[in-house]
């Protein structure tokens, strides 16, 4: 899984994060296996990285990273997806946690300013209307694309580096993360996939109280 080895490529120094007790960080049978890990650094209070195979028909990489509660800055956030080998479809965006011009001309435009805006308006898996930047990078193929990704994600990664150095404070940062965490844990398509091969319970219960721990 070469998302977690460019994560640590990035950040070095990376503090890892009790799980709740409820969770064990690797969940596995003979079909399938989650990995779930958490850690922080400085000016960063959450890096989430949940790792899902379910054998011979799904595979994903989900990395979440979240400002410490003080910072406007937004939160990062990709995936990476396999359905078999058929299709394949990845993601990678600065989440803005507000709308308007200025917040973009501060976070966005500086560090994403010479990429391509996004090629899609609407997709069948994320509102793409809420929480999403005109900078989203966004694919699905039928072939794999997984190198290409990974060049994409180390850019984006870098520049989230540098962005959250400048990001200024703002008291009320932690409602936004709160409504963040609350429309996607309700957007989000890993409900279905884990539904389907664990409990609806548990599905839930992972989603919001691991994947997007505010909900």
């Amino acid at each position: 899984m070469e998302v977690r080895d460019k994560l640590f490529e990035i950040y070095g120094d990376l503090t890892p994060v009790e799980l709740p007790n409820w969770l064990s960080p690797t969940i596995e049978d003979k079909k399938s296996c989650i990995k779930s890990y958490v850690w922080k650094t400085d000016r960063l209070r959450r890096i989430r990285l949940c790792e899902l195979h379910i054998s011979g028909k799904f595979i994903a990489e989900s990395l979440v990273i979240y400002p410490d509660f003080q910072y406007e800055a937004p939160i990062f956030g990709t995936e990476y997806v396999k359905c078999g080998s058929v299709k394949y479809f990845g993601t990678i965006d600065f989440h803005p946690l507000k709308g308007g011009n200025n917040y973009q001309e501060k976070y966005i435009i500086p560090y994403l300013g010479d990429q391509q805006d996004r090629i899609k308006n609407k997709s069948k898996i994320y509102d793409l209307d809420t929480y999403f930047s005109k900078k989203l990078w966004i694919k699905s193929d039928q072939q794999d694309f997984y190198g290409e990704y990974i060049d994409k994600l180390d850019l984006y990664l870098t520049r989230y580096k540098e962005c959250i150095k400048k990001c200024e404070q703002d008291h009320t940062a932690h409602i936004f993360q709160k409504g963040y965490d609350h429309h996607l844990s309700y957007t989000d398509p890993a409900y279905g996939i884990i539904k389907s091969y664990y409990t609806k319970e548990f599905a839930r219960k992972y989603i919001n109280n691991f994947l997007f721990d505010l909900a």
